[in-house]
């Protein structure tokens, strides 16, 4: 097969056959042959590659000839979407004279993802609901026929945050199983279906975690065995691990269940004063909790405050008992026999009730319990300090290939340095802060850097004189040091903030100018950034997930402002508890933990600005940090190798130089 590589990569091969705009690289073609390598026998490779070096291409063309059922694992469900509605048609179509054969694969999400047709109709039936609501129940309506599995995605001109989808979609909380009347229909179930009979199959984290932890418990399957796992964007696994292995519970899911029950049981049998009395007093002891823990703090450990609110925990426990001994008289009278609905509202209950109490306990070995206010809402959680003993053990449960592949998987440690001739440890010694989190070893790396020359296609600017982060008044002086920049350069500038707090004061003072603004939160992440590259004067914000996954090519992007340097806030409740830790067992937390997080991140953000061989543009980092603490001189390793400035006419001028 690698003389088949050899040929697809080449310059007058199959890829520049069908991608007029194709350009061999020699890193692709490298990591595809490390990946067809690793195809053939059982084992892990990590592999880093570096901003253009068209891994996806790199991976998909041996999984695709090596005719072995493989699980592409992505970050986002934008990235699946792209990877099989765009990367795969086109090499599946120009791989199929080599491999004699169609390929057949298939997109798998999550069941909150597809209209449940069974919830589609019950919310027709329904007379409450604007004029808004109304309108996209009616778009459903026409277009549901010509979608392939009703994925919400599909349906363009209903936005994500509509509050028409959790009406018309199912959780694993209150789908009916079987004895749902259309569950022949389910297009979970197709989607399930098709996967399981697919060469490939794209899925995502939370997916693939929730897949090996049915496959470990013996509790059945929700996606194909695989000989191959591909997991791209693998950096951010970890923390989905992390999310995926907590417990948790929210007043909202309790509040859910009672809306819900309430509209079953008026259409049923069941006293409907006594349950309408029962449910309000359950409503008021959540709203009194909320009162109580929001008197507080927002977000917090459990520990913190959990004897002020034992008392109140105890009347919402006293109060799910009686919701739960409501619908048990009835189930003893088989009055819910043939009511589905009732029936999982039941089991709800059970369940809410059991996990209300073990979140509301003394916190167990080993778990991070804290608390968090959203909205009206409160979320209780216990997070594991660490995810690498479970990953590990549904990681070898699997008996399957596994490729990790990322532009950011290495990292250095603040005390390693560089020599002229790495060796094969000193490679794995970069990677091991990953591996370390997933608890994995024995594995074989691979890092290859951007073909993109940072040197001769960017500058990283560091502006002098602005105050530290902690300031009040540094994002305003921050703003008003860059708006020059801006304004030399025509708008062409994306904002990545560390806060959405900053993001917001910064969206007031950019307001004020005659530059387009587009702002995280107006409108979905893809129509920003669509709206962004064809408008004039144009200036996109953002921060959270616009740090990876933002992909602007050309002259519409000419500078990447980062606000601060990426550190977490060491207050946030699952990090302090880690800190704790590595600091009884004498390890220094802000060094081997907290800065190779803050460079990962670092490194994201910068790879936003050079997306093609022909891009010039300007890094900002604002954060004075950068080249006055010694750390700086560590993040900035974590950067590709480019100029670096402090004077704004040196800027200029060297700018010039570099896009003439």
């Amino acid at each position: 097969m690698i003389d088949d590589l050899n040929h697809i990569f080449s310059k007058d091969g199959l890829l520049s056959q069908f991608l007029p705009d194709y350009l061999p690289r020699d890193a692709q073609l490298l990591m595809a042959q490390k990946i067809e390598q690793t195809l053939q026998k059982k084992g892990i490779l990590l592999c880093e590659a570096g901003t253009g070096t068209g891994k996806t291409y790199a991976y998909l063309i041996p999984s695709i000839l090596s005719s072995k059922q493989i699980i592409i694992s992505t970050g986002t469900k934008n990235l699946q979407d792209q990877l099989y509605r765009k990367d795969l048609p086109v090499i599946a179509s120009m791989l199929e004279s080599v491999r004699q054969r169609a390929l057949n694969y298939s997109l798998l999400k999550g069941r909150s993802n597809y209209v449940c047709l069974y919830r589609f109709e019950k919310a027709q039936d329904e007379s409450w609901y604007g004029e808004q609501i109304l309108s996209e129940l009616q778009i459903i309506e026409q277009s549901i026929g010509q979608t392939e599995f009703a994925d919400i995605a599909e349906f363009d001109e209903i936005k994500e945050q509509s509050a028409l989808w959790p009406m018309v979609t199912s959780t694993a909380e209150n789908c009916l199983g079987k004895a749902c009347p259309v569950h022949d229909d389910c297009y979970v179930l197709k989607a399930r279906e098709q996967a399981f009979g697919a060469d490939i199959v794209i899925v995502n984290h939370h997916l693939l975690m929730a897949d090996l932890k049915l496959k470990t418990d013996a509790l059945g399957e929700l996606l194909p065995s695989a000989d191959t796992y591909i997991i791209d964007e693998a950096h951010q696994l970890p923390d989905v691990a992390s999310r995926f292995f907590s417990q948790q519970i929210s007043t909202r899911q309790i509040k859910n269940l009672l809306k819900e029950s309430r509209r079953f049981v008026s259409k049923s049998t069941l006293p409907m004063e006594r349950f309408v009395a029962l449910s309000d007093d359950i409503r008021r002891m959540l709203d009194d909790l909320f009162m109580v823990i929001k008197r507080y703090k927002s977000r917090g450990s459990w520990s913190e405050i959990s004897l002020a609110v034992k008392p109140l925990c105890e009347e919402v426990i006293y109060g799910l008992r009686k919701l739960k001994l409501f619908f048990e008289s009835f189930v003893i009278q088989s009055l819910l026999a043939n009511n589905a609905e009732l029936e999982r509202c039941y089991k709800r209950s059970e369940q809410l009730l059991v996990t209300f109490e073990e979140l509301t306990a003394n916190t167990p070995a080993g778990m991070v319990h804290w608390f968090e206010c959203h909205g009206q809402s409160i979320s209780i959680q216990l997070t594991p300090l660490s995810v690498g003993d479970e990953f590990k053990q549904q990681l070898e449960s699997t008996s399957s290939n596994w490729i990790f592949t990322s532009a950011t998987l290495s990292i250095h440690k603040p005390e390693q340095h560089d020599s002229l001739e790495q060796s094969e440890t000193q490679n794995k010694s970069l990677f091991a802060h990953f591996s370390n989190q997933l608890a994995l070893n024995d594995y074989d790396v691979l890092k290859l850097d951007s073909p993109f020359d940072y040197n001769q296609q960017a500058i990283l600017y560091a502006p002098q004189n602005l105050p530290l982060p902690s300031d009040e008044q540094y994002t305003a002086s921050m703003i008003r040091t860059i708006l020059p920049i801006i304004e030399w350069l025509g708008g062409r500038t994306f904002f990545l903030f560390t806060s959405h707090r900053a993001l917001q004061e910064a969206k007031e003072i950019l307001q004020m100018t005659d530059f387009n603004l587009y702002v995280q939160g107006d409108a979905p992440k893809q129509q920003l950034v669509k709206q962004f590259k064809i408008t004039n004067k144009a200036i996109l914000l953002g921060t959270s997930s616009f740090w990876e996954g933002v992909d602007v090519k050309g002259k519409a992007l000419s500078c990447v402002v980062i606000d601060k340097l990426p550190f977490a806030s060491p207050y946030e409740p699952v990090l302090q508890a880690k800190i704790n830790l590595m600091k009884q067992q004498g390890i220094n937390a802000f060094y081997q933990y907290q800065l190779p997080q803050a460079g990962m991140a670092l490194k994201q953000g910068a790879g936003r600005l050079i997306r093609d061989v022909g891009d010039t543009g300007i890094l900002v980092i604002a954060d004075p940090r950068l080249l006055n603490k010694a750390y700086g001189y560590y993040l900035r390793k974590t950067l590709p190798e480019m100029p670096v400035e402090t004077d704004l006419f040196q800027l200029q001028k060297k700018f010039a130089e570099i896009t003439s």
